[in-house]
């Protein structure tokens, strides 16, 4: 039986397939905030008490007259003079026509106008007081506590999206192995230490 001079083999492609799944991927983004105060506080607003003292009539009583209100008298105290002289004028012609008066009336008159024109200006005492008035103060007050604003900043998360993908990896391509598993031929065959010449005359 002749063995078989010849091995061969053959090894098929080797190849690895890798599946990378779709996925997202989420990043929460923290939120934050912004804290402003508004202090508050106490405030205080005092009014305090006004004495009001108003001596104008009081002056006015004892005398101390302003200049517009001295001409103001003036001129009421001309009017009511020039009634009273035209009254006077009129009883004294009255009392000169009178013929049932034997006397001479002329002394009569003048002793009456010397009785009537002494004035004493005895009035420095003010016969009204001073007008006093007053305004009660007082407190005010107004507290106002502190206030928080709260300035929120929130952010959307961010989604990323990842499609899928499939790798081919080829780790070894097809080939045939062919080995030799004969006994070494040597040319010449005279070569091979093992030769045996062959007797052709046997």
């Amino acid at each position: 039986m002749i063995e078989p001079l010849l091995e061969i083999k053959a090894i098929p492609m080797s190849i690895e397939f890798k599946i990378n799944r779709a996925r997202y991927e989420i990043a929460n983004a923290s939120a934050t905030f912004e804290l402003k105060r508004d202090e508050g506080g106490l405030q205080m607003e005092m009014k305090p008490t006004r004495l009001n003292i108003d001596t104008v009539e009081a002056r006015y009583s004892a005398g101390i007259k302003s200049a517009m209100r001295s001409v103001e008298d003036f001129a009421k105290n001309g009017v009511h003079a020039a009634y009273e002289a035209t009254a006077t004028y009129a009883r004294d012609g009255n009392l000169m026509l009178d013929i049932n008066i034997k006397d001479n009336p002329i002394a009569e008159i003048a002793m009456k106008k010397f009785f009537s024109d002494v004035e004493f200006n005895l009035g420095f005492i003010p016969n009204t007081g001073p007008d006093i008035s007053w305004d009660i103060g007082g407190i005010s007050m107004n507290f106002e506590m502190d206030k928080l604003d709260f300035d929120w900043n929130i952010e959307r998360p961010v989604i990323n999206f990842i499609p899928g993908s499939i790798e081919f990896t080829i780790k070894e391509y097809p080939k045939v192995e062919i080995n030799y598993i004969g006994t070494p031929i040597f040319v010449p065959p005279s070569a091979n230490p093992n030769h045996k010449e062959i007797d052709t005359f046997a």
